[in-house]
């Protein structure tokens, strides 16, 4: 009765409540009820990846126990590693508490709480840190709310209202806006629900505003997974924004009794598979855009596979997180906690082998294929899409390219924003294009003396063919008066080989084409193409084209803005040929040898 009496109130202002009577559960009521957490206790006590999970958190709150709370740090215009920080140790004590009643880990909890709730904000003017730390003292809150004194309840709800709710209690914020949905509504809006829905009984028109908003809101953030799953901002993005997406639908669930269609999009429940799609066989991500090349563990996959009933999507996590108990420097993410509460208890499921083919529409749209099997197989990738999109990079017709574990061809994924911003970089402004990680020479594309392509065009998927593992996108409008027509295709020729197609017709006679190939390896080119040589393995470029053509090997490493971070081994294999004709071809065929 009373999660049908919140359900219902979330929808209108809460009305104030008779002293012996709340409208919603009893605490703990975020993400977990008491049933949860004594299954879980039970669960961690066999060998498996329960216990595993158990122990790494284990041991990550013990190194940090005995370390100060966090300070109120800014660094440029971000608390957010204060904020991170602080969620990682509330999540870890508060949870250790539940699952061992030792009072110490409800103490060191509090301990951090109550040093969050004494600074002077949580930073709003860039509200993922005031999302972030309004998550922290949510969950501490309502998780340990019996063991908490009379007055350090109230000085944590007054926290989170002064730092977060009012803060956040306008339509009119930007991240708001429905011309900015990106990672920062799903992120704000669930810190700001967590928030509400901890202190509801005492705030309750505040919280009612707060629910309602979100309810309305993030449903807007669906787009950004269309047509196939595919986050638009790429698979590093995909676990920031999507976690706290988890946060918000499992909240309202053990709340308020649902979540609504928050959580069943059709392509948000496929993208944690496309994750694993964007992952090679190496163990590292197709890192377009803004991303890192590092795959790490990923708790959100044991929530897709319970909600699709695919255990196939969370896999690989045991391995994962067997590694990252097994090493003397584990990083576990700050949502390492929520791995308990969603993983099935048992041994690991069994792997599927992922798809040979795969692509996706939409406004990045991507062309995955697979040959072989395991860490020796070929893995090639090809984007198109638009370089002005959230986290976007100038980067429409690049590819990457591994094989046996060695990635031959690659994308540099992001730069450190702090670095760029301290000096003056407006990083999401006007300046975005001059950094070398995002602009055009740092990418495997085509350019047409060396212009940048035009940042709100978009090169889309011309054709797809899953059975050949061919791939086609249509470039032109990238660099409108400037070409006709521009295609590139990806082909799979053979276990070790690979061919990239330029067809480019109406360019103006004497324009200077180029063909780039960024990678790592050393390069050694002649006559007809290049030979690359990385971790004892060797790979031979082979250029074929209808007009004269030179070969170009630079070294990138050191990009040319004083402000750019030096890339290390970079090198830059370009194939550059003076337009003559209305129509040219080239074929750039790569081939490991043994």
């Amino acid at each position: 009765m009373r999660i049908l009496v919140l359900c219902l109130m979330l929808t209108i202002p809460f009305v104030s409540r008779a002293a012996d009577h709340s409208p919603v559960p009893p605490h703990p009521r975020l993400l977990a009820t008491p049933a949860d957490f004594t299954r879980i206790r039970s669960s961690v006590t066999q060998p498996g990846p329960q216990q595993d999970a158990f122990n790494l958190l284990l041991g990550t709150a013990e190194g940090e126990y005995a370390e100060p709370p966090f300070e109120r740090v800014v660094v440029g215009r971000r608390m957010l590693a204060t904020s991170r920080n602080a969620l990682r140790r509330i999540l870890n004590f508060s949870l250790l508490y539940r699952l061992t009643d030792e009072p110490r880990w409800a103490a060191r909890a509090e301990q951090e709480m109550l040093a969050l709730a004494a600074f002077t904000d949580w930073n709003p003017d860039h509200f993922l840190d005031t999302a972030e730390a309004a998550t922290a003292v949510a969950i501490g809150y309502d998780w340990l709310h019996d063991t908490l004194a009379t007055d350090v309840r109230r000085t944590l709800r007054e926290a989170l209202v002064k730092h977060a709710l009012a803060p956040g209690d306008s339509d009119n914020l930007w991240w708001r806006s429905a011309s900015n949905v990106n990672n920062w509504l799903q992120v704000c809006e669930a810190g700001l629900t967590l928030a509400a829905l901890a202190i509801a009984e005492d705030e309750p028109e505040l919280a009612a505003r707060a629910v309602a908003r979100a309810r309305r809101n993030v449903p807007a953030i669906f787009a950004t997974y269309e047509p196939s799953g595919s986050y638009v901002e790429g698979p590093m993005y995909w676990d920031y924004g999507t976690n706290y997406h988890l946060l918000l639908i499992e909240a309202l669930r053990t709340a308020t009794g649902s979540a609504g269609d928050l959580a069943t999009n059709r392509a948000f429940l496929e993208s944690a598979h496309v994750v694993n799609v964007l992952t090679a066989p190496s163990g590292e991500f197709y890192n377009f855009g803004d991303c890192s090349l590092r795959r790490f563990y990923l708790p959100a996959m044991y929530w897709f596979a319970r909600e699709t009933g695919r255990s196939e999507i969370a896999a690989h996590e045991p391995a994962r997180l067997r590694r990252m108990l097994n090493s003397p420097r584990p990083r576990p993410s700050r949502f390492l906690a929520l791995s308990l509460l969603w993983m099935p208890v048992g041994p690991a499921p069994a792997p599927a082998a992922p798809p040979a083919s795969w692509k996706t529409d939409g406004p990045s749209p991507l062309a995955v294929f697979r040959l072989g099997e395991g860490q020796a197989s070929l893995y090639a990738a090809m984007k198109g899409g638009r370089a002005r999109i959230n986290h976007g990079h100038m980067d429409a017709g690049s590819f990457i390219l591994e094989i046996g574990g060695v990635r031959w061809a690659i994308d540099l994924g992001m730069p450190d924003y702090h670095d760029l911003e301290k000096v003056g970089v407006q990083l999401f402004g006007k300046d975005r294009w001059s950094v070398y990680l995002l602009g055009p020479h740092s990418h495997s594309i085509p350019l047409i003396d060396d212009r940048a392509p035009h940042e709100q065009a978009t090169a889309s998927l011309r054709a797809f063919d899953a059975e050949a593992q061919s791939a086609s996108f249509d470039l032109s409008p990238l660099y409108p008066g400037h070409v006709e027509q521009l295609h590139r295709e990806l082909r799979i020729d053979s276990p070790n080989a690979v061919s990239i197609r330029d067809t480019v017709a109406g360019a103006a006679p004497g324009s200077r084409y180029r063909f780039s190939w960024m990678t790592r390896a050393t390069v050694e080119t002649d006559a007809t193409g290049a030979t690359l040589r990385q971790a004892g393995k060797t790979l031979r470029l082979e250029v074929v084209a209808d007009a004269p053509f030179e070969i170009v090997d630079e070294d990138a490493s050191r990009p040319p803005a004083t402000y750019d971070a030096p890339q290390p081994g970079l090198r830059r294999v370009s194939v550059l040929f003076t337009v003559s004709a209305p129509t040219h071809a080239l074929t750039v065929t790569a081939q490991t040898i043994p």
